[in-house]
């Protein structure tokens, strides 16, 4: 009898083991079809939405780099203009320096010291370069002549031209103290020659800013 109950105990466990299992297969059986697309359908929104994502950073990432790219190009451009006005101003500023530096030589006849009527414009424009431009300069007034007369002479002549000059350059509104006069003769001609075409370019006043 005693073996008997331990079957039927044994035949009981068997039962149940088999009743638990076969609920739990029930259980556990896995998604259904239906519960499957649904899993995949979402996935598939999930990776769209990061590939979205991923490409407006993209296109974020390369907008604003090629906004850097267009700002470093108009800053350049704008530096490069400024370079350019800035070099032109320059360049004008010295040209006018130049020309305002620069004073006529005042050209004479033969054994004469008066300022020529045909001088005068030149005189005219060398009083205004003076009077408007570097108003404080010292301006030294140099007479000279052709190699014919003596020495003496012609550093008498040489100064005779060049206070006419400055007589003119008064007249015109330079002031006195500004003008110093020296004669050299024939001491320095412009140029060598003994002819007229020569001689017609050393007689003559030259004006030099100090």
């Amino acid at each position: 009898m005693k073996r008997w109950g331990n079957m039927v105990s044994v035949l009981a466990l068997i039962i149940m083991v088999s009743v638990w299992m076969g609920s739990s297969c029930a259980v556990n059986r896995g998604p259904s079809a239906e519960e499957l697309a649904a899993i995949e359908a979402e996935r598939q929104r999930a990776i769209a939405d990061s590939l979205r994502a991923e490409r407006a950073e993209e296109e974020a990432r390369l907008a604003a780099e090629k906004a850097a790219r267009l700002a470093e190009a108009k800053r350049a451009a704008a530096q490069e203009e400024a370079r350019r006005i800035a070099e032109e101003e320059s360049r004008r500023a010295d040209s006018l320096h130049k020309e305002m530096m620069s004073l006529a030589t005042v050209y004479f006849d033969y054994d004469k010291s008066n300022v020529r009527a045909d001088q005068r414009s030149a005189m005219d424009e060398n009083a205004r370069k003076l009077r408007e431009y570097q108003t404080r300069d010292t301006v030294i007034v140099e007479g000279h002549c052709d190699e014919r007369g003596t020495i003496e002479y012609n550093l008498a002549l040489g100064e005779r031209r060049a206070q006419a000059v400055k007589m003119y350059l008064v007249d015109a509104g330079v002031a006195v103290g500004r003008l110093e006069t020296v004669s050299y003769g024939e001491e320095k001609p412009a140029t060598m020659g003994s002819n007229e075409r020569s001689w017609s370019k050393n007689r003559r006043v030259e004006l030099l800013r100090k």
